[in-house]
C-alpha cells in the first residue's frame, strides 16, 4: 500500500473475486490460485512471509513469517473475504474470515516499526482481489471498537511509503544489460539495486524466472542441469510475456540477459520505446577476468554454457549504440574505449574459432546446465512443479535478488544514476 501506519489498531479487507484457470498439469489443484495477504515493513521482500519484516496468511490456511509456515486459520478462497488487523501498540497481527475472527497470529511485530511504518501487503498468485480500506464499503464489520479502519487513521498515526512508483511510462526507467555470460550482469544489477532501493527495480530475465518456479525435490543451485531443458521451457514464455507487460506498466525494469545481438537488442529495447530513461549497462572485461568469473560460476552455482554457443556470442557481439534505442550507454567495468577495442577482439576470436571448429555442437555434460539466449533456445517440451508451502529454506526471495527461497508462488558515455 502506499500508506502505512506506525500507531494505533488498524484493518483493512481483500476479497478473493475471481481463481485464474490456469493449465499446471503437474501442480496440486490447491496451489494453482493463492492469496497471500497480511503486513509488511517497507523496502523488503514483496514475497509477503518470506523474511523477518512481513506477516502473512495464505489461502492453504498457513500463517508466515521469516520463511516458516505454520497452520493457521484453515484455507480459504474464492469469494471468501479476510479481514487484516494490525495493533501496533501491542506489536500483534490478527486476520478475520467472512467477519470471524481467527485470532492472533502474530505478536512479533518489533518495536522499530514504529519508526519505519508497517504496510498492508498482498502476494497473489493467479488470483483477481478486491481490498476495502473503509467502513462505508466494508463486507464486515471490525472486531471490536478499538479496531478502526485504515483510511480513518490520523494524520499523526500514518507513514507515507517510501518505494519510488513512477506515475507514467515517461518517468520510468529502462536498464538493459549486455555482455558475454558470466561476465557479472547479475552481479551488477544485484548491487545496483541494493544502492538504490527506493527505484523499486524490477528484474526481468529467464533466470529470474526460474528463480520463482517452486519445484519439487529440486534444489536448484546444484541440479540446475537436470531440469534445465524443462524448466526454460517454461521460463522462457513467461519472460516473454512479462516483457510485453512491462513495456507498457509505469515501473523502472532491469532486463537481464546477454543482449549482445544487435538485432535481438534492438528488438527487445523497442518494446520500451516510450520509456523517459532507457540506458544499455554495457559489462565488458578482459580475458582473465572473464574465465575467472566463469569458473566461479560454474563451481558454485553449476551453470555451464556450452563452448559453441559461448563463441556464436562472441563472434556476433555488437557494441551498442543510442540508435539501437537507448538514451544513454555506460560502461561499469572497461571505460568505453578500452571495451569496443576488447569487444573487436572477442568478436574476432568468435569467428575464428567457429572457422576452426565447423559442426562443432558444443553440447555440455548432462551433469552440467546449459544455458543459451532465449532467442536461440529449441522448442523443448518439459513439466514442471509447484507448491508454495514446502519451502527451500536456503533461498530468499528480496526484492534484491540473490540465494535465496520462497513458495513457488525474479552512443557512448558514462551515465549518472
Amino acid at each position: 500500500a502506499n500508506y502505512g501506519v506506525k500507531k494505533g489498531v488498524y484493518m483493512y479487507e481483500v476479497k478473493v473475486v475471481q481463481h485464474h484457470i490456469v493449465k499446471m498439469p503437474e501442480t496440486k489443484p490447491v496451489n494453482h490460485n493463492i492469496l497471500r495477504c497480511g503486513f509488511s515493513q517497507p523496502l523488503t521482500s514483496l514475497f509477503l512471509g518470506d523474511t523477518a519484516e512481513g506477516w502473512g496468511w495464505g489461502g492453504t490456511g498457513k500463517k508466515s513469517h521469516n520463511n516458516n509456515f505454520q497452520d493457521y486459520g484453515g484455507s480459504f478462497g474464492e469469494g471468501d473475504v479476510i479481514g487484516c488487523v494490525i495493533d501496533m501498540d501491542q506489536g500483534t497481527i490478527s486476520f478475520l474470515k467472512n467477519g470471524e475472527f481467527m485470532g492472533v497470529a502474530f505478536d512479533n511485530v518489533p518495536p522499530a516499526a514504529a519508526q519505519t511504518g508497517i504496510f498492508p501487503h498482498l502476494l497473489m498468485k493467479n488470483v483477481a482481489c478486491k481490498v476495502n480500506f473503509s467502513r462505508k464499503t466494508a463486507w464486515f464489520d471490525t472486531p471490536g471498537p478499538q479496531v478502526k479502519w485504515f483510511d480513518e487513521a490520523p494524520e499523526d498515526h500514518c507513514i507515507v511509503n517510501p518505494v519510488e512508483h513512477p506515475e507514467s511510462i515517461q518517468d520510468s526507467e529502462f536498464l538493459m544489460l549486455c555482455g558475454l555470460p558470466a561476465c557479472g550482469k547479475t552481479y551488477w544489477a544485484q548491487k545496483h539495486m541494493e544502492a538504490n532501493p527506493m527505484k523499486n527495480y524490477v528484474l526481468l530475465g529467464t533466470n529470474a524466472v526460474i528463480d520463482q518456479m517452486k519445484v519439487w525435490n529440486l534444489n536448484r543451485q546444484r541440479n540446475y542441469a537436470d531440469r534445465w531443458q524443462e524448466l526454460i521451457s517454461q521460463a522462457t514464455p513467461i519472460f516473454n510475456k512479462l516483457v510485453e507487460i512491462a513495456g507498457r506498466t509505469p515501473r523502472n525494469i532491469i532486463l537481464d540477459q546477454t543482449n549482445v545481438y544487435k538485432s535481438a537488442r534492438g528488438r527487445k529495447a523497442s518494446a520500451f520505446q516510450d520509456f523517459g530513461k532507457r540506458i544499455c549497462v554495457t559489462l565488458v572485461t578482459d580475458e582473465d577476468t572473464l574465465a575467472q568469473r566463469t569458473d566461479k560460476r560454474e563451481r558454485e552455482e553449476g551453470k555451464f554454457v556450452p563452448v559453441q554457443a559461448v563463441n556464436q556470442m562472441r563472434a556476433n557481439f555488437v557494441a551498442p549504440e543510442l540508435e539501437d534505442g537507448f538514451t544513454d550507454i555506460v560502461y561499469p567495468e572497461l571505460p568505453e574505449r578500452e571495451a569496443r577495442q576488447m569487444i573487436g577482439q572477442i568478436k574476432s576470436g568468435g569467428s575464428d574459432w567457429s572457422r576452426r571448429n565447423p559442426g562443432q555442437k558444443g553440447q555440455a555434460p548432462k551433469s552440467r546446465l546449459e544455458s543459451r539466449p532465449t532467442d536461440q533456445l529449441p522448442a523443448w517440451k518439459g513439466k514442471g512443479k509447484g507448491n508454495w508451502d514446502e519451502k527451500d529454506k536456503s533461498r530468499d526471495r528480496s526484492r534484491t535478488p540473490g540465494p535465496g527461497g520462497g513458495d513457488g508462488k525474479g552512443g557512448g558515455g558514462k551515465g549518472s544514476w
